[in-house]
This record gives structure tokens, sequence and C-alpha cells, in this order.
């Protein structure tokens, strides 16, 4: 027996040498397989790593067991070389795979598996399986919170994820509920980097703006764009999304002023990160030139959008986003009055949009309108009468999502036939475009201005100013809540009710009146806008009208200043003031100043409206008379 034990320590030394052995060749070889595919992933041959990877995973499973944890190291570095490849959809089981494997060996709770949670929620969200992702995000959070408590830093991350999940899938209100998680658990750890809490700031800023929440948006964006501005160099791209996301939202609240400067800001950094040539200039020109439109710049719009016009051609975009920049371009035309260029960009993106997009496309309507709009005040009376009814007709089919659509289209035809004078026509259109506006946004929304002082004006045109004033006073009063008191458009109405109220046998309120129109105008506009020049003229001949004569003369002056610096001194406007400044010095007794003024108005209205037009009659007779009145001074 003694004998034997010796022989049997002997035996089992060598197995253990043996077992040994064989798991350093196993290992050597292991490392060998991961040192290849590491080689390969450098030279970026994606396909022999895929190999040798599932070699690895092969002999991990032959020898471990296909649940051993090592297997899901290998398995989670093959999904990485399928995301590499672009193949997402065969990652997704890998990765599932990996999960179960994780869970069996470290618990469902262990905080190693946030990683292939976090793989998952983002190529499910890829996917489109919204749903898929959230879950596993929830999960996230879940094990983030167990392990480090509800504010652990690391989980505000997972929120903001989770934040941008909902918001795709338009859970608006969630989305807004993670992103003021995200903020809140960033706010209160003091280590927090600059840079994550101000994309917390943008994050929750720019959906509350997107859900009209404005107010609260503000101050979370202007904070953003604060802290980027500490940390990034003036000139970094990274500060464009801030600067457009704030400037668009003092767009919306109208506050020309202060978006346009951060769009021009935003303009510039891109310009001089990319070329003036590059397409990626696109977005911010055209929405520089959309808020200039809406402030009425036509002029300075014109160059921006043709500038996005022969960058989208040049970068052969869809057929869509070439019509989007068209009818863009088209509007800053309209608004200068060049009706002739606009129409054919608006054909040209009515062409392209029924090309590329379904026939009851809400674009394609919006754009049959735009160029129904557009022929009328070209008076083409009987094809934009067709293609607002079109317009209209498509809206109605499109049910209550386009019932603003539907209410736009009543108010452009009822307009069209208002000027047709078609009166009895127009009027149903006009009450039931103010009625779906009441019913969708609230009878005091300051959309629903426009149509009631488009019923004003069909009372004008039915000789009704009685009837007229209420609704131009209802007008302001709604313009005047929802407004800011120096906005443009307020000016308008005031304007309009101090013309029709001394048609309505009352004159005391008309001067105050155009004189604050046009106290609006002239902090709104440069001097030399059209709506100063006509604002002036039309106090000037009230004034004149008054008898105010000495009030009145300056006044003409200066609107006949504007009219030749806006249209020139050969204009038809040009000579209608001449003609009211000449009437003036009649009456003060200037008799020969008169006559030159009316000279001259005379040749321009002979010239430019001919000699049948009534106004061109008016200042003959009344130039025949100072001639005569001039001759019987001479004479006497």
């Amino acid at each position: 027996m003694d004998g034997i034990f010796p022989i049997l320590i002997m035996i089992l030394w060598a197995v253990v040498f043996a077992v040994r052995k064989f798991s350093a060749e196993q290992g050597a070889a292991t490392g060998n397989l991961s040192r290849q595919a590491d080689a390969y992933s450098a030279q970026g041959n994606l396909s022999l790593e895929e190999h040798t990877v599932q070699a690895l995973i092969q002999k991990a499973e032959k020898e471990n067991g296909p649940n051993d944890i090592e297997v899901a190291i290998f398995l989670r570095r093959l999904a990485r070389v399928k995301i590499t490849q672009g193949d997402q959809a065969s990652a997704i089981p890998i990765l599932q795979r990996v999960l179960s494997i994780q869970e069996s060996n470290l618990g469902a709770n262990s905080t190693d598996l946030l990683q292939t949670l976090d793989w998952l929620a983002q190529l499910l969200r890829a996917k489109a399986d919204l749903d898929g992702s959230i879950a596993m995000l929830n999960r996230m959070l879940a094990i983030q919170s167990a392990a480090g408590g509800e504010y652990d830093l690391r989980s505000a991350p997972i929120h903001n994820s989770l934040g941008l999940v909902l918001l795709q899938k338009g859970a608006a209100a969630d989305a807004i509920q993670s992103f003021r998680r995200a903020l809140e658990v960033r706010e209160k750890n003091p280590n927090c980097p600059n840079g994550d809490l101000a994309l917390s700031l943008f994050n929750l800023g720019n959906v509350l703006q997107q859900q009209n929440q404005l107010d609260e948006a503000e101050p979370l964006l202007h904070q953003a764009l604060s802290l980027y501005g500490d940390i990034l160099p003036p000139d970094n791209p990274g500060l464009v999304n801030p600067l457009t996301a704030l400037a668009e939202l003092l767009w919306q609240k109208r506050d020309y002023a202060a978006a346009e400067p951060l769009f021009r800001r935003a303009l510039e950094i891109q310009e001089k990160a990319f070329g003036a040539e590059d397409p990626r200039l696109i977005p911010a020109l055209a929405l520089l030139g959309r808020m200039l439109i809406q402030k009425q710049d036509f002029a300075g719009a014109e160059p921006l959008l043709r500038r996005a016009l022969a960058l989208q051609e040049k970068s052969k975009p869809s057929d869509s986003a070439l019509a989007d920049v068209l009818e863009a371009l088209a509007a800053a035309l309209r608004g200068q009055g060049k009706l002739a260029e606009s129409a054919p960009l608006l054909r040209q993106a009515l062409a392209m949009k029924e090309e590329s997009l379904p026939p009851e496309s809400p674009g394609i309507s919006s754009t049959v309108g735009m160029l129904g709009w557009t022929l009328w005040q070209m008076h083409e009376y009987a094809e934009a009468e067709t293609l607002i009814r079109r317009a209209l007709d498509m809206g109605e089919r499109a049910g209550e999502p386009a019932n603003l659509f539907v209410s736009s289209q009543l108010l452009n035809l009822g307009q069209l036939l208002q000027e047709k004078r078609d009166f009895a026509s127009a009027e149903p259109l006009l009450w039931r475009s103010l009625a779906l506006k009441e019913k969708m946004l609230g009878a005091d929304h300051v959309s629903c201005a426009q149509t009631l002082e488009t019923l004003a004006a069909l009372r004008m045109a039915q000789r009704d100013p009685k009837g007229a004033v209420p609704l131009l006073r209802q007008t302001l009063r709604v313009k005047e809540r929802g407004l800011k008191p120096t906005d443009p458009q307020i000016a308008v109405t005031l304007v309009n009710l101090a013309l029709t109220l001394p048609q309505a046998g009352t004159l005391d309120e008309t001067e105050p009146l155009l004189r604050r129109a046009l106290l609006i105008y002239e902090n709104a506009f440069r001097t030399e806008h059209q709506a100063v020049a006509s604002t002036v003229f039309q106090l000037a001949a009230f004034l004149h009208r008054r008898g105010k004569f000495a009030d009145a003369e300056p006044l003409y002056r200066r609107a006949l200043a504007l009219m030749e610096k806006l249209y020139g001194t050969e204009h038809v406007e040009t000579a209608g003031v001449m003609g009211m400044l000449a009437k003036l010095l009649h009456a003060t007794g200037d008799v020969p100043g008169a006559r030159l003024l009316m000279e001259r108005a005379y040749k321009i209205a002979s010239k430019t409206l001919g000699e049948n037009h009534p106004t061109t009659i008016d200042m003959k007779n009344t130039l025949n008379g100072l001639m005569m009145k001039s001759t019987s001074l001479q004479v006497n």
C-alpha cells in the first residue's frame, strides 16, 4: 500500500499538468483569434472580422456551453460588426441573446446589462419599433435608479433618450416629462458638465416651443444658448441649433427685432464653417427669408431665397424640397408686387408636387391655393377662382384636420367674389371662414382678425360704413389682445378704421388713429417704407379736408419725397400726391406753385393712366382752372 500512494500522487499531478497545458493551449488559441479579429477590424476588413468572431463564438460555446458569459462577450462583438456593416436587423436578435445570457449569469438588475439595453434601444428606435425602444430605456432607468438612486447623474442621458423616442412616437406630453426629469437630475448634480446641462435645457425648451408653450420655453433656450456660448468658440457650428431654436421661438412671438440677428449669426457661422456655396446653408437661408416675409421685408427676403434656390438646384434635391424654396421665393416676389414673376414659380412648384406627391396631399392643395390667390391679384379671375375652389374642395375632403386651410380658402374665395361685386355669394363664405377659425382657435385669436377686416371691407363695398365700423373695432380689439402694441398689423386696422369713421359720420377719432398708426410704422420699418408714405399721405389728406392747411402741407411734402424715393418721380402714386399738394397750394393762394405741381402730375397721369382715366380727367380740369386763374392774375 505504501508504494501505491506515491504512484497515485504522480498520476494526479500528471492529470493536473495536462489540464493546465490544455487550458493554456485553448487560451492561447482564443487569444490568437481575438488578435486576428482586432487586426481585421483595424484594416476595415469587416467580412474577415465577422468570420473570425464567429469562430470565437463557436469555440467558446464548445468549451464552456452556449450560456457562458464569454459567449455573450463575443456575441456583442459580432453585433457591433453587423451594425458597422449596416445590418442592424441582424444585430437585434444577437443582442437579445446577449441580454439573455447576461441575465442568466449576472442577474436581471446588474448594471452590466446597461450597455446591451442601450444598444437594443437605439437599434429598435432606428427600426421604428418605438415601443420596444421605450421598454429597453425604462428598464435601463430601473436598473440605474436601483444602483445609484433616483438622482444618479448617469440616469440623465437615459431620461433624455427616452424623451427623444417619446417625441418621435408623438407622445409630446410624456416626452416633456422625460426631458424635465433629465434636466432636474442634472441641475441637482453640481458636477454635471455644462455641455450636458445645456443639452437638457435645449431639448426641453425645443419641445415646449413645438407645443407652443413659448413663455416657458424662452428662458430655457436663452439659458441653453448662454451655456453653449460659454463652452464653445463664437464661430463653432455647435451654436447653430441653439441660435436657430431661440430665433424661431422669437419669430413665433413676432419679436422680429430679436429673432433676426440670431438667424443671421447662425447663417454667418455656417458660411464661415462650410463656405458660401455649401448646401447645408439652405435651411438657414430659407428660415431667415421666410421670417423676413412675415416681417413684410420682402425685398430683404428675396436675395436670401434666391441663394437658397440656387444651392438647392445645384445639390440635386427632391422635388418637394425644391418646391418649398420656390414657393417661399414666390411669396417674397408677391409681397413686392412682382406677381408676374411669382406666378411662374408657383406653377413650377405645383408641377413638381403633382409629380412627386399623392393627389390629395396637403402640399399640393396649399400650392394650388397660393397660385389661385396670386392669379386673383393679377386679375385673372377665371383661373384664380377655379384654383381656389379646387383647393377648397381638397381641404374639405381632408376633414377636420384641414379646417384652418379650408377657412383660408373660404376667405380667399370670398374676397375674390367680393372684388367681382358678387356680394351675395361672398358674404356667407366669409362668415363660414370666421366660424371655422373661432371654433379651432377661439374668437380672440389674431387669425380671426383678417376675416373680420374683410367683412368690414365687404360692408364698405356695399356702401354701409356704419356696418363696417363695429367690425373694424372688433378687429382692433382682437389684434390688440393677441399682438404687441408695436405690431404693424395693428397699424393696418388703425388706418382702416380712421378712414372709415368719417364716412360713418365720426370725425374726431381719425387724426389720433392715423398718428398712432404712423408711429407704429415708423418704429417697425425704415422711414422710406411704403406703409409710412401711405399713412403720411392719408393724414395730410384728412387734415387738408378739415381745413388744417398749415398742418397738412409739410405732411404732403414729406409724402411726396417718400413716394419719389420709393416709386420714382414718374410713378402714378407720386402723381397722386403731387395733385393733392397742388390743390392745397391752390386753396392757400399759391397759384403758381399749384400750377407747376399739377402740370407735372397731369403729365405723369396721362402717360401712365391715359387721357380718359378719371384721375387724369380730374387733374386736367384742375389744371385748366389754375391756368385760367394764372392768366387772370397776370391781367390784373
